[in-house]
C-alpha cells in the first residue's frame, strides 16, 4: 500500500527540514507540504529538499489544508502531521503497522501509558482534557486525545465521509465522523515536543470555543 504523508505549513521555516528529515526513510512513497502562503522562506527550505511535493493552499484553515493534500495525494494510506516539529516523525512507523494490522484510523495521543507532552500549558492541558471528555461523554466514545491530529487513516475507509469545516475544529470532526461511522480505530503512545521553532497559529480561546461548537454542532445532527 501506497503511503502519502500530508504536513500543512504556515511559516514553519525553522523547523520544517527537521520534520521531513526525521521521517523514517523507506516508509513512505510520497511527501506533500500544503503551504498556506508563508513568507518566511519556508517555500525556499523545502524547494531544496529531495522527493517533496510543495502544494499552494487553495483556501484557508486546517480543514481546508487537509481535504486539498487528500486530493492531491495518491496513497492508500494517508498520514496528517504538523510543520512545528512538535509531533515525532518516528511514530509514523506504528502509526503504519497498526493500519495494518487491520484498523481503519490510528492517531497519536498524548495521554495514555508511556506518552506525554512537553508543549502543553496548564490551560492547554486542561482544556484538551475537557474536550476529550465532553465528546466521550456525547458520543459515548473512548478517545484518549481528541485534539492532537497526528494520525494515519486507509483512503478508502474514510472517502465516503463528508467533512464540512475549513478551519481548526477539523480535528474533532474527522474522528467524530470515523467513530460514528463505525471505522476502527485505536490510539499509540506519542510524546509531544515543545514547537521547535515560529509561532503557534492556535489561539487558546477563539479555537476553543470553535471546537465546543463543532462537537455540540456534530452531536444534533440527525446525519454524521
Amino acid at each position: 500500500m501506497k503511503v502519502s504523508v500530508i504536513i500543512p505549513t504556515l511559516n514553519e521555516a525553522g523547523s520544517i527540514k527537521k520534520v521531513i528529515d526525521g521521517i523514517p526513510k523507506g516508509t513512505v512513497d510520497e511527501i506533500i507540504v500544503i503551504d498556506g502562503n508563508s513568507n518566511d522562506g519556508t517555500i525556499e527550505i523545502i524547494n531544496k529538499l529531495p522527493n517533496v511535493k510543495v502544494i499552494y493552499q487553495e483556501g484557508k484553515g486546517f480543514g481546508n489544508a487537509f481535504k486539498q493534500g487528500v486530493k492531491e495525494s495518491v496513497g492508500e494510506i494517508i498520514i496528517f502531521m504538523n510543520g512545528d516539529y512538535s509531533q515525532n516523525p518516528s511514530d509514523i512507523k506504528t502509526l503504519i503497522l497498526r493500519l495494518k494490522e487491520g484498523y481503519d484510523v490510528v492517531y497519536a495521543s498524548r495521554y495514555i501509558k508511556d506518552a506525554r507532552s512537553y508543549d502543553d500549558t496548564t490551560l492547554r492541558y486542561f482544556g484538551n482534557k475537557f474536550f476529550t471528555l465532553f465528546t466521550n461523554m456525547l458520543f459515548n466514545s473512548n478517545f484518549s486525545d481528541i485534539l492532537y491530529f497526528f494520525l494515519a487513516f486507509k483512503r478508502e475507509s474514510v472517502q465516503n465521509i463528508h467533512f464540512k469545516t475549513n478551519s481548526f475544529d477539523f480535528c474533532v470532526e474527522f474522528l467524530i465522523k470515523s467513530y460514528k461511522n463505525k471505522l476502527k480505530i485505536i490510539d499509540i503512545p506519542s510524546i509531544e515536543k515543545s514547537r521547535y521553532a515560529g509561532i503557534s497559529k492556535v489561539n487558546v480561546i477563539t479555537h476553543g470555543l470553535l471546537i465546543l461548537y463543532r462537537i455540540i454542532t456534530l452531536r444534533l445532527s440527525k446525519k454524521l
